[in-house]
């Protein structure tokens, strides 16, 4: 099983599902879990009706309502029936959702910030405090970076170092940079209102940077993400 910890205070919703909705269609099983502070999954799903604990949504499995990981892995045990997942990938707001095991042993961890000086400001105390919970003071966590909702980038590299140069954090490669305009933007609303997950609508140059991830996070080559993207693409749902 794959554990991606996708980490930070910004809005990432519609990238993880886009990530969800690949893998999916790659034929994983895959676990999606709302770790976010105000639990934004529901609204996105749609069932208000009565607690969501684990729903399916466009292919892959949501679990929502649950205080921590424990509680989750605790309804996974006794549930029967529970299928084996692929991947598990945390939309992780809350430092402590996960265990520190989870946080050393996971498959990956990523930093996800945009540009907002709120974000990047308060973005890098969240970060230092979630090291300094979850990792003793030799170690050096590897963590992806990727920076979502961009538009001019007028910013260099080294004026968004500075706001996480100090923390004892192994960077890998460079950011992932997602572009962002109003046409993306537009797709995340419709997709929110309709209760469904359409990425053909999206700009080229936005889902190559998805399939970039996706290809940074697996060992997929470029004809398996282009044919995942194209399935995921079709699907309806």
């Amino acid at each position: 099983m794959n554990t991606w910890i996708f980490a930070g205070i910004c809005d990432k919703s519609e990238l993880l599902i886009y990530v969800c909705k690949m893998l999916a269609a790659g034929n994983y099983n895959v676990l999606f879990v709302d770790a976010t502070e105000k639990r934004k999954y529901p609204s996105f799903i749609g069932r208000f009706d009565k607690p969501l604990w684990i729903t399916e949504f466009s292919g892959f499995d949501v679990a929502c309502g649950f205080d921590d990981e424990a509680a989750l892995n605790a309804y996974l045990k006794c549930s029967d029936g529970s299928k084996k997942y692929d991947y598990v990938i945390y939309d992780l707001e809350i430092p402590n959702f996960c265990s520190s095991a989870t946080w050393r042993e996971a498959s990956a961890r990523i930093w996800v910030t945009d540009y907002e000086i709120w974000t990047l400001e308060n973005g890098g105390l969240w970060l230092q405090d979630a090291i300094h919970r979850h990792f003793s003071e030799d170690m050096e966590p590897e963590m992806h970076k990727v920076i979502v909702r961009t538009a001019e980038e007028w910013f260099d590299l080294s004026y968004l170092e500075g706001f996480f140069s100090h923390l004892p954090i192994c960077w890998m490669d460079d950011p992932l940079i997602l572009p962002w305009n109003e046409l993306d933007w537009s797709v995340k609303l419709r997709n929110e209102h309709t209760r469904t997950v359409q990425m053909k609508p999206l700009t080229r140059g936005y889902k190559r940077k998805v399939c970039e991830m996706v290809q940074m996070l697996t060992d997929w080559d470029q004809k398996q993400i282009h044919r995942v993207l194209r399935a995921a693409e079709r699907r309806r749902a």
